[in-house]
């Protein structure tokens, strides 16, 4: 090959990078854009689903945006930092804060059991620290996918190294199961200690994120779903050794098949979510005059916002909500296939299959097509620990996609070394 033909490749080969690497800064700007509208339209609907609640019984209608905007603005400034930070850490600082991260997160989850945690209606889901009520289980969403990620895949490639035979894939090296196992276990624990809590909702946004996040790390499916064979073994078990602990489980399972047979008990959520939801119409009664969030729709500023939105602004700004979800969820593949293979593209597919399954599951429940399950909305319900939680998926989605791009290189280079 003659040097005029081996500099037209190269610069073809740098054409061709260039545009990937705007492609990817552009896909980037998007998620950013979509997730700037749905805070926008969340702090909107935070605010009527609370002000004149509030005024109504005498106080100060605008607490609930003021400290939701607070957490907000904390949330913001988190996830500039990690966005910022993340590209120049090298591969095993970044590794070393997951492992302590996810340790603290179960300290953190354990302790719900001790006394420093909160109890509230029966559930120990809080702990209180100096004050600053939270909720642990929240932070896992985060903590146990870059666990599975940073355990399962090391310098751009997947740790377990397997071959194709007739019976399927096989693990040819102990190694391999070693490192599986520390993956199930991590599961096994973060599912166990947020289960018994008890909370089943976050039980299965966690489970259903950890799956996802194996599945794209490359463990074979047959692995997974004797995994999830075990889960259901040990599920079993647990519900017949603690059939009171579980019972408003199952009591929300029947009333979800049998809605109407308790509508003033068991069933008065659903029943008022679902009259918010059939008289809104295509355009909805308008904003600020919902008439579900008047002392009518327990939770309508947390588990069942999503209702009083679709109340106010209609089945079109229903679906507008549930459309940036899944359009965000699209976002973080798409630049995942961008990106070469390794923990940056897995962590983001699965952060953002994250934020869209738990927007699913609420949405869900508010229109009566799953059981009631206590999961809030990012972005919309209120909650600190929730806000803080989606600013901080979103953060780290920048941040990952920044270590693949020019100026993470250097950390992108520590990290195949490591």
């Amino acid at each position: 090959m003659t040097k005029s033909s081996r500099r037209i490749d190269d610069d073809r080969r740098s054409s061709m990078a260039g545009g990937r690497k705007n492609e990817v800064r552009q896909t980037a700007r998007s998620i950013a854009t979509v997730t700037g509208i749905l805070i926008i339209l969340g702090s909107a609907a935070l605010f009527s689903a609370t002000s004149t609640p509030l005024a109504s019984e005498g106080e100060f209608p605008y607490s609930a945006i003021l400290k939701h905007l607070a957490f907000l603005a904390v949330g913001i400034a988190i996830a500039t930092f990690i966005s910022a930070a993340l590209p120049k850490l090298p591969g095993q600082t970044v590794k070393f804060l997951i492992y302590f991260a996810f340790i603290v997160n179960a300290a953190l989850l354990a302790a719900c059991f001790s006394p420093l945690g909160v109890e509230l209606n029966g559930a120990r889901r809080w702990v209180n620290l100096g004050g600053i009520v939270f909720q642990p289980s929240e932070f896992l969403k985060i903590t146990l996918v870059l666990l599975i990620a940073a355990v399962l895949i090391e310098g751009g490639r997947r740790s377990l190294r397997s071959f194709r035979s007739d019976r399927g894939d096989v693990f040819t090296l102990r190694r391999d199961r070693v490192i599986l196992a520390w993956a199930y276990i991590a599961i096994f624990l973060s599912v166990v200690l947020v289960a018994i809590q008890p909370d089943l909702g976050t039980t299965s946004i966690v489970l259903g994120t950890a799956l996802a996040t194996l599945f794209l790390a490359g463990v074979p499916p047959v692995s997974i779903i004797k995994f999830v064979l075990v889960l259901i073994l040990f599920a079993g078990l647990g519900l017949l050794a603690f059939p009171k602990k579980y019972h408003y489980a199952m009591e929300r399972i029947r009333t979800h098949f049998n809605p109407t047979e308790d509508v003033s008990g068991d069933a008065y959520q659903i029943t008022q979510s679902l009259a918010a939801i059939s008289q809104a119409g295509i355009w909805g009664r308008g904003y600020m005059r919902s008439l579900q969030k008047m002392n009518r729709l327990p939770l309508h500023d947390r588990d069942f916002i999503f209702a009083v939105w679709v109340e106010e602004t209609g089945v079109v700004g229903g679906l507008l909500v549930l459309c940036l979800f899944l359009y965000f969820a699209f976002l973080c593949l798409r630049i995942s296939m961008m990106l070469p293979y390794g923990f940056e593209s897995v962590a983001i597919c699965a952060l953002g299959f994250n934020l869209a399954l738990q927007a699913i599951i609420n949405v869900s429940t508010n229109v009566g097509a799953l059981p009631v399950s206590g999961m809030t909305l990012p972005f919309f319900s209120s909650g600190g620990t929730s806000i803080l939680v989606s600013m901080m998926i979103f953060g780290l989605i920048m941040g990952l996609t920044q270590r693949k791009l020019p100026g993470g290189a250097k950390a992108s280079q520590a990290a195949n070394k490591g």
